[in-house]
Order: C-alpha cells, then sequence, then structure tokens
C-alpha cells in the first residue's frame, strides 16, 4: 500500500513548546507514524510536513502537495497521527475525508483515535472530532482579537513585524525602540523630500547607493517576513527580466557532518555577477573556481575562497560550499545576489547541485528558491513619509483578516482605526512631519524636484487651486490660473491669469520681511545657502527638539516609575530601565551643552551679519513657512489683484 504520512506543527501549540521541543514534535510524529506504517507492512512512498501552520489554514503548502497526489492516483493511504495534525476545520474534514479521499479510493487514518474513512462506525467519532477543534480554533481566534485590542487601546504595537526605522524592545516586545541605522535612512529621506527632491529621485538614489529596501532589510536582520514572491524559479529559463535576482538555499532537517556541496553555474551566460549577501552560520566555507570538471581534476589550491559580500568573476564555473555539521535544531541557509539578463536563449539550466559526502555522491533535503531583489519604489518612499509611526504615535487596526478561516486582507473603516499618542520615541520632529503631509500631495516636474508652488496657490473665489496655464517664456516661467478654466469658467470670475515669475518675486518679498521681523538671524544662519563658513550655529530649533525629548523621557520615567509600585515590573526590570533612560537624558544634556557653546562662540560673527535676504524660493524653508497662498480677483481700474498668505508659524 503506497502509504503518505503527514505531519504538522500547530501554531496555537508554539508557545507551549521549547525550541528544542518545536523540532522533536515534529520527529515524534513521524517516529510514531513509521513504527505503525511497518507494523502493516506498509509502503511509505512520501513525508509532507508543515511547521509554523494553523490546523484552519487552508494554504499550507505542503498539505496541498500531498492533496495533489492524492488526487492523481499516486496514494493509496493518508496517515496521520491524530485527525486535528490534518485540520481543525470542519468543511476540510468533510470535503476531504467523507467524500473526496473515497472518490480518490484514499484510506484516511489516525494513529491516535483510529479513525478509517473505510469503516462506517468511525464516521462520527470524526465528525465530532472535527467539531470540537474548530470551536477550539473559534474560541481561540475571539480570545487573540479581544487581547489585541486591548493592547493597541493601551498604546501597545501588535504588529508582526516592527515599522521600518524601529525595532522591539527586548524588555518589553509591545514597544517600539528605534533602529539608529534604519533610522538615519528614514531621516535622509525626509530631509532630501523637505528639500525638494520627488519620490523616485530618492528611491533611485538609495537604491544607487545600494542601501537595502525595508522588505530587503528585515529579512538580513533575521526577521521572517515573507516577502512576496514573484515566481518560484526551479531553472533560468524561467528568468524574463533583467535585474538582480536572489537566490535562497537552506537545509531544514538534516543530521549530516562533513557536507561537501557543489553548484553548476551555466558557461552561457557571461553576465552573472554573484555576491554572498547573507549566512546564518560560522561554519560555511565558501569557495570558487574557473576551471572546469572539479570534481574530477581539480586540485585543493584551484579552489579560491570568498566572504560574505565578496563578488566573484564572470568567468566562474563552479562554487563550493563545506559545511562541518548540519542540524535538526540548527537549520543552515545561506544567499546568493545574482545580477541576469534576460534570458532570450531559454536556457534550460541555471544551477546543478552535486552533494559529495566522503567523496560519495548524496541526494539532501535542500531547498532553492530563485526570487527577484526587491528596491526602494517611489510608493515605499511615500508609505515612509506618510507614518506617523515616526513622530511617535500609533495608529493600528486598519486592516483585518475577514475571519479565522478566511485570510483575506480587508481594510477597515477609518472609524475603527486605533489610535495612541506619544508611545514611543519619536525619529521625525512633529513639525517637519505635518509640514511633508503639505508637501506630499504636490507632484515632482521632470527633473525629479518638486516645484515650491505645487499645490499651494488657491483662487480665493472659489477655492480651487491654481495650474500652469500658457507657454513658458525664455527664463522657464509660465502663467497660472485658476483650474475652472478646464470648466469653461463655470463656477468661477476669477479669470485673469497671473505671471509666475511676478509671484515668485512679491512671496521672496515677503518672506524677507516676515524672516526680518520674527526670526533671530541665528537660525537664517544656517539656512543661508552662500556662506561659507566652516562653523555655523546650531539651528535653535535643534535645540527646542532636544528639550522636548528630554521632556519626554522624564515621563518615561515616571509611568516606569507607577508601573514599578503597581507591581508591573520587578525591581530587577525597574532598575535596568531606570538606567538606560537616565543614560539617555544625560547624553541628550551634553547634546545641549555642545550646541549652546557652538552658537556662543559663533555669535561675534552673527552680529557681523547686518540683513539676510533670500534670492530665490528654497523648497524646505518655504514649505516651513507658507501654508497657503489665496490669488484674489483682478482690478482692472488700479491693475491690481489682493494676494494673501497663510502663514504656517
Amino acid at each position: 500500500m503506497r502509504t503518505v504520512l503527514y505531519l504538522r506543527l500547530s501554531d496555537e501549540d508554539r508557545n507551549k513548546l521549547s525550541k528544542q521541543e518545536l523540532s522533536e514534535s515534529i520527529k515524534n510524529q513521524e517516529k510514531i507514524l513509521r513504527k505503525y506504517a511497518e507494523e502493516q507492512n506498509w509502503n511509505i512512498i512520501g513525508v509532507y510536513q508543515d511547521e509554523d501552520y494553523s490546523g484552519a489554514d487552508r494554504d499550507r503548502p505542503n498539505f496541498n502537495k500531498m492533496i495533489k497526489a492524492c488526487k492523481s492516483g499516486k496514494v493509496d493511504i493518508v496517515l496521520v497521527k491524530s485527525q486535528a495534525r490534518f485540520a481543525r476545520d470542519i468543511e476540510l474534514i468533510d470535503k476531504y475525508v467523507h467524500n473526496l479521499f473515497y472518490e480518490w479510493n484514499v484510506r484516511f487514518m489516525t494513529y491516535l483515535e483510529k479513525i478509517d474513512n473505510t469503516k462506517k462506525e468511525t464516521k462520527k467519532t470524526s465528525q465530532i472530532t472535527s467539531m470540537v477543534d474548530e470551536w477550539y480554533i473559534e474560541d481561540t481566534s475571539l480570545n487573540i482579537r479581544e487581547t489585541l485590542k486591548a493592547k493597541r487601546e493601551n498604546g501597545e504595537f501588535t504588529g508582526s513585524f516592527s515599522p521600518y526605522g524601529y525595532k522591539k524592545d527586548p524588555f518589553h516586545k509591545n514597544h517600539l525602540i528605534i533602529d539608529p541605522l534604519a533610522a538615519s535612512i528614514v531621516k535622509k529621506i525626509y530631509l532630501e523630500y523637505s528639500n525638494g527632491l520627488g519620490l523616485q529621485t530618492i528611491a533611485n538614489k538609495l537604491n544607487q547607493e545600494k542601501i537595502l529596501s525595508p522588505l530587503e532589510y528585515k529579512r538580513l536582520n533575521g526577521s521572517k517576513l515573507q516577502i512576496p514572491i514573484t515566481k518560484f524559479l526551479e531553472n533560468f529559463s524561467s528568468i524574463k527580466q533583467t535585474g538582480y535576482y536572489k537566490v535562497d538555499i537552506s537545509y531544514p532537517f538534516i543530521d549530516l557532518c562533513n557536507i561537501f556541496t557543489l553548484y553548476y553555474l551555466t558557461p552561457c551566460n557571461p553576465n552573472i555577477k554573484i555576491i554572498l549577501t547573507k549566512s546564518n552560520s560560522n561554519q560555511i566555507k565558501f569557495y570558487y573556481t574557473t576551471k572546469k570538471n572539479p570534481q574530477k581534476k581539480l586540485k585543493k589550491e584551484d579552489w579560491i575562497p570568498f566572504h560574505i559580500n565578496d563578488n566573484i568573476p564572470n568567468n566562474c564555473t563552479y562554487i563550493a560550499s563545506y559545511i562541518k555539521t548540519l542540524s535538526n535544531y540548527e537549520p543552515i541557509s545561506y544567499q546568493f545576489e545574482i545580477f541576469l539578463k534576460e534570458n532570450k536563449k531559454n536556457i534550460e539550466y541555471f544551477f546543478k547541485f552535486f552533494h559529495y559526502q566522503n567523496n560519495t555522491k548524496i541526494n539532501l533535503n535542500y531547498q532553492c528558491n530563485i526570487r527577484k531583489k526587491y528596491k526602494w519604489t517611489s510608493q515605499t518612499i511615500k508609505k515612509i513619509l506618510s507614518n506617523e509611526i515616526y513622530i511617535g504615535n500609533l495608529l493600528q487596526f486598519k486592516s483585518t483578516h475577514i475571519s479565522y478561516k478566511n485570510h483575506t486582507i480587508i481594510k477597515n473603516n477609518p472609524s475603527k482605526w486605533i489610535r495612541a499618542n506619544h508611545t514611543h520615541q519619536a525619529i521625525i520632529d512633529p513639525a517637519i512631519w505635518y509640514s511633508v503631509q503639505t508637501y506630499l500631495k504636490r507632484r515632482s516636474n521632470k527633473t525629479g524636484h518638486v516645484h515650491p508652488l505645487s499645490n499651494k496657490i488657491y483662487c480665493s473665489y472659489c477655492n480651487r487651486i491654481f495650474i500652469k496655464c500658457g507657454k513658458k517664456d525664455k527664463t522657464q516661467y509660465s502663467y497660472l490660473c485658476c483650474k475652472n478654466k478646464k470648466d469653461k469658467w463655470d463656477n468661477c470670475i476669477n479669470k485673469k491669469y497671473i505671471n509666475e515669475k511676478e509671484l515668485h518675486q512679491f512671496l521672496l518679498e515677503k518672506i524677507n520681511e516676515f524672516i526680518e521681523i520674527y526670526y533671530d538671524k541665528n537660525i537664517l544662519y544656517s539656512l543661508n545657502k552662500k556662506n561659507k563658513l566652516k562653523h555655523q550655529p546650531k539651528n535653535i530649533l535643534e535645540l527646542e527638539v532636544l528639550k522636548k525629548e528630554i521632556i519626554e523621557k522624564k515621563k518615561y520615567f515616571s509611568n516606569l516609575y507607577e508601573n514599578y509600585i503597581n507591581k508591573v515590573l520587578d525591581i530587577e526590570e525597574f532598575i535596568l530601565l531606570k538606567q538606560k533612560y537616565q543614560e539617555e537624558i544625560e547624553n541628550l544634556k551634553s547634546k545641549i551643552k555642545i550646541i549652546e557653546n557652538e552658537n556662543s562662540n559663533n555669535q561675534q560673527i552673527n552680529q557681523k551679519i547686518s540683513k539676510i535676504k533670500f534670492h530665490h524660493l528654497d523648497n524646505s524653508f518655504f514649505n516651513l513657512l507658507i501654508n497657503k497662498i489665496y490669488i484674489g480677483i483682478y482690478d482692472e481700474k488700479t491693475n491690481t489683484r489682493e494676494i494673501k498668505i497663510i502663514w504656517n508659524l
């Protein structure tokens, strides 16, 4: 009898087991079933296992492979430890166990409950068991939803993966702390966008600088986030687009020693550039050669060692890896990055694997996936620029699954969103963030820059936006008019165009007047791009930001003390976190002293500046100062029109 074993490690059991027990759970299932199958003289032709999957999940990859094998007539018996391992879903049990398996002549058997779909007396046992199993899943799902809701309302982060720029606090998994490396990229994005660069231009710059996209960065740092795979590619002939690809290789559930593996690279494509980008084991050693037939003719000196992030030459023919031990408890994986041109010749292979142990060729349970490398895009940049997480706020429950059975994600009505402010340390100053939100509504031009007046100018009569009209002059300025022109002026009488150059000049004069009256020259000095002094005084706003951070830290410390009094924290946790916040406050105070000292040293230089004027509209500063501009109706008698500026400050 052709028999397959199905093993599953329950998601709902994961919190009950230690790391060693997790692997042992799968192992024990297999040992029990193998022994039982041998006693019955059944021939085991396959073992299918799904780890980290719930019994209510219908998208289990190996479960579906097993079903496909049953449907094709390759299986006589499906053997599981218990019916719950097969599924905790009444519909799935009824669909397969009591219907389709009959149609396909497949016998379903469980070791513990002794359920056998060929025996009518076990059908009721199966139905009652499946009902109890589903009730368990449903109750668990409801309890989890209520728990998550309470945590969100309490200002705790409940996402599976922390947003780019943050990581989960090791002492409190529902609290976010700053990831310094990713946070520096977030600050860079906000700075460049405030300075007028468009979304796609910023994305292109980050890709050129080889800065990992958020998805790739998370995976590189050990996150289990599942990047959507465009296609599982088994050979080079499947690749149709030029670009960078990732090759992930892993060896799960193996107990072997001294594994020597050869990867054959096709010499038909000279555009292969391979970089070893990740490895989770120090035991792996890598080599390459440009010779042919290495398994027969090559000597030890023909193999050239290489390490993580090393480039491999295009004339490489084989890559070899040596792994001292492979253990069930520590699966080994590593990753290559490959640049490929489109496969116009439809070459039928890319990688071929040869595994040798003690000069004997063997087959290993390895996995190899080739996928497209994910890069920065304009949408990724926009998502970062519009996320309140970076000013210390949490806005959660924006989407949810339909049910515990149906994992389709649906967007929630904004009225159901759960907001909590000041839950963690901000990366971006709120004033800058809110300024950027206005800026985001504007479009970048062909040069990749956002025009400083974009989405700022409105008609004072109909409140519609002003748009460009007419041809540009020699200085590349054009004319602006109310957008109601496109509707043939059916709702507006403000028909007179305004010269863009004249409007620029008017705004510059008003900005300079505003600056002279309201702003300390100390701030402007650092913004004036024409100054070439090496030591520019720090912006006063920076001092205010640091002082605000100290206030926030003291609030956190106060809450920390309350948690200790209320016995939420024990004495060791309290002392550890207390030291952490005190150190951060002292660091902030030292930064303030440095800035104040620099400003005092440059005070004499600043006093020599009698007047500072802007001669062009600086994107970041213009966006900081001005919210909207209203253009009034042109008065033909006086040849004038009212222009009203709504200031941000």
